[in-house]
C-alpha cells in the first residue's frame, strides 16, 4: 500500500502531466499579422514591445513562438486565416463581417476586438469631381481590397444615398484594387488610370498636402459619426482550442491600446522605427492627436454598417447587436 507521501507525489506528478498536456494542446507558433497604416497601431506596438510574448509567459506559455505577417488587404487575411496561415486576422470591418457571415455553421469567425475609428476619405486629383455624380467612366478609384474592403462598403452606402439603394453598385466598375501605399503612388503620379483613392490616415493626409488633391467624401459623414475602421478577428475553433494563447492576445491588445492612448508620441516613434512609412514622428503625432481618431477595443457604429451589407445581399445574416459579431471577451465595454 502506498503511503500518504507517495500518494501526494503521484497526485502532483499526475497534475503536472495534466498541466503539461494542456499546455502542449496550445499552438507552439502563434501566427499574427498587420497591414499598412496607423489604424493598426496596436499591432505595431504589440510586435515592437513583444507584448504577446509577455502575456503568453503570464499564461504559462513562455515557449510559444510569435510570428508576424504583413498583408495588403482583408480578403488576403481571410484566405490565410481559413488556410491556417494565420490565427488572428486584421483588417477592415467589411472582410471581417463577410467571414462572420459565411462561417456561422463551421469555424465560427467572430471579432476579437476593434482597433481604431478614423475617418476614411475619398480623394481625387480630378478638378471636375465635386460629388459622386461627377465621376465618369474614365475615372478609376483605388482602394485596398476593392470589392470586399471597408472602403467598398463606404462607397456603396454613399452611392445608395445618392442614387437609390437599387444603384448601390453604380460606381463599382470604377474600383481598382491596390494596397494603400501603391494606390497613393498611382494617384500622385499624375498619370495612369487612377484619378481617385478611397484611403485612410496617414495616406490621405500625405495626398492632401499635394496641390490639386481634394476631398469628395468622408466616411464619418457617410456613417453619421465615428465608425470603426479596423478590427481583429479569429475563429471560434482557435479560441476554444487555445484559450491561453487567445487570452494572451486579448491582454496584449488591451495593454497596447492603453499604451498608445497614454503616450501617442512613443507610439508614433515605434511606427516609424518599424518602417511604417516615410512620415515623420511629428507628422504622425499630429494626425493621431486628431480627436476624430480613436484607438479603442469596442466597436463604433458597426451595426448599421453590417445591416447595410445585409440589406444589399452581401451578407445573409442580420445582426441586431454588436455583441453578436464579437467574442464575449470585450462585451463588458461600451460599443455600438
Amino acid at each position: 500500500m502506498k503511503t500518504w507521501r507517495q500518494l501526494k507525489l503521484a497526485l502532483a506528478a499526475a497534475l503536472g502531466l495534466a498541466a503539461s498536456g494542456l499546455a502542449s494542446a496550445e499552438v507552439e507558433e502563434l501566427k499574427m499579422m498587420s497591414q499598412y497604416g496607423i489604424g493598426y497601431m496596436q499591432l505595431t506596438v504589440m510586435k515592437h514591445d513583444k507584448l504577446v510574448e509577455k502575456h503568453l509567459a503570464k499564461q504559462g506559455l513562455p515557449g510559444t513562438t510569435v510570428t508576424w505577417a504583413k498583408l495588403g488587404a482583408g480578403a488576403a487575411a481571410n484566405d490565410a486565416l481559413l488556410a491556417g496561415g494565420l490565427h488572428f486576422a486584421a483588417g477592415g470591418t467589411g472582410p471581417a463581417l463577410i467571414l462572420w457571415d459565411r462561417t456561422r455553421t463551421n469555424v465560427g469567425v467572430h471579432g476579437v476586438a476593434a482597433l481604431s475609428s478614423m475617418p476614411n476619405l475619398l480623394i481625387t486629383r480630378n478638378p471636375k469631381i465635386k460629388s459622386l455624380r461627377d465621376f465618369s467612366e474614365n475615372d478609376r478609384i483605388s482602394m485596398a481590397g476593392a470589392g470586399s474592403s471597408v472602403q467598398t462598403t463606404y462607397l456603396q452606402i454613399a452611392t445608395a444615398k445618392e442614387f437609390g439603394i437599387e444603384n448601390y453598385k453604380k460606381l463599382s466598375p470604377l474600383m481598382v484594387s491596390l494596397p494603400h501605399p501603391e494606390g497613393l503612388r498611382a494617384l500622385l503620379s499624375g498619370s495612369g488610370e487612377v484619378t481617385s483613392q478611397f484611403t485612410s490616415p496617414p495616406f490621405q493626409n500625405t495626398a492632401l498636402e499635394n496641390p490639386g488633391i481634394h476631398t469628395v467624401l468622408n466616411s464619418y459623414n457617410i456613417m453619421g459619426g465615428p465608425n470603426t475602421f479596423l478590427m481583429v478577428w479569429a475563429t471560434k475553433k482557435f479560441r476554444d482550442g487555445n484559450p491561453k494563447s487567445y487570452r494572451a492576445v486579448i491582454d496584449a491588445l488591451r495593454e497596447a491600446t492603453d499604451s498608445i492612448n497614454a503616450d501617442k508620441r512613443r507610439a508614433a516613434e515605434i511606427y516609424v522605427k518599424e518602417g511604417g512609412g516615410k512620415e515623420s514622428v511629428d507628422k504622425l503625432l499630429a494626425i493621431m492627436s486628431d480627436p476624430q481618431i480613436r484607438y479603442r477595443l469596442a466597436p463604433e457604429r458597426i451595426v448599421p454598417f453590417q445591416q447595410f451589407m445585409h440589406q444589399v445581399g452581401t451578407l445573409k445574416n442580420r445582426a441586431e447587436s454588436w455583441k453578436e459579431l464579437f467574442f464575449p471577451d470585450i462585451h463588458d465595454l461600451e460599443g455600438s
